[in-house]
């Protein structure tokens, strides 16, 4: 925190762990079970997970989460794609649990 904006953040993590690079692999490798789990129990209720949305301006979240959407946008038909970074996997999750609340 010291450093501030005076050096990148990459070359701040290369010195703490020898690392320039993020990678949330381990974590995917963690919740991948929740994450199949979730993704059968869906498909076994018909329940989708994604918002309903009137136009483009979030195409990136919605490709990068593998959601499906319904709207009159872009993505007016149901888009998927697979998941790619941990936080849209995470948000995908927490959606999930609040549906089955």
């Amino acid at each position: 925190m010291e450093r501030g904006s005076s050096i990148l953040w990459q070359e701040t993590l290369r010195e703490a762990i020898g690392e320039d690079r993020l990678d949330a692999s381990a974590l995917r490798e963690y919740f991948r079970p929740l994450e199949d789990w979730l993704r059968t129990e869906n498909l076994r209720t018909g329940d989708i997970v994604g918002w309903s949305y009137d136009g483009d301006y979030c195409k990136r979240s919605i490709e990068t989460a593998g959601l499906q959407v319904y709207g009159s946008g872009f993505y007016g038909r149901a888009a998927t794609t697979s998941a790619t970074t941990i936080l849209p996997a995470i948000t995908m999750i927490l959606s999930t649990i609040s549906i089955l609340r």
